[in-house]
């Protein structure tokens, strides 16, 4: 058997038990805890306010403004994961992306809203701006408090400009899609 075949098996054994070892973790330690009822709420709650406020005629750009979001805050997290920029102690689901509630709910909602609700350039980089400062210096603090993450190598600032490039990006992108779209 080639060395790279035995070298990625062996990876992917100790993977096996790592996930088997963090899922009787979860089970144990982590599941229907408050920590864990937070969680269920940051996934619950953004969707569900979405839903009752979501305009149906422009239902197609916001959700590519949610999925544009999903991706992107998806992918930076698995890299902050990865370079121990910081860890989450607690998980709404095992073997899953640990940041699900964030990164699939509350982040990709608030954007959607904020799209939705702020057509303008001038009225969207406001609203973007409050955003950011109370996800950035307000919500990842009580998160932080709460035990939901831990940063390592990671300050509340970093995640303003994120916020900020991202959603500044989001508006370029769907805009240039809606835009080639209605000129066929």
């Amino acid at each position: 058997m080639n060395e790279k075949i035995r070298f990625a098996l062996k990876i992917h054994k100790e993977h096996h038990q790592h996930v088997i070892q963090s899922i009787n973790h979860w089970y144990e330690n982590e599941l229907f805890t408050w920590n864990w009822w937070v969680l269920f709420t940051f996934f619950t709650i953004p969707w569900i306010i979405w839903a009752k406020v979501v305009d149906r005629n422009k239902l197609l750009e916001t959700i590519l403004v949610g999925t544009l979001a999903i991706i992107s805050t998806a992918y930076l997290d698995a890299f902050g994961l990865d370079v121990k920029f910081w860890i989450y102690p607690i998980q709404f689901i095992p073997i899953t992306p640990r940041a699900i509630p964030f990164d699939m709910c509350m982040v990709p909602v608030a954007y959607m809203l904020m799209y939705q609700f702020f057509r303008r350039w001038k009225s969207y980089i406001f609203g973007l701006l409050i955003m950011a400062l109370l996800f950035a210096f307000i919500g990842e603090p009580v998160s932080k408090a709460m035990k939901l993450v831990y940063y390592i190598r990671w300050k509340y600032y970093y995640s303003f400009f994120y916020y900020i490039i991202l959603g500044i990006t989001i508006k370029l992108i769907v805009n240039k899609c809606k835009n080639l779209y209605i000129r066929e």
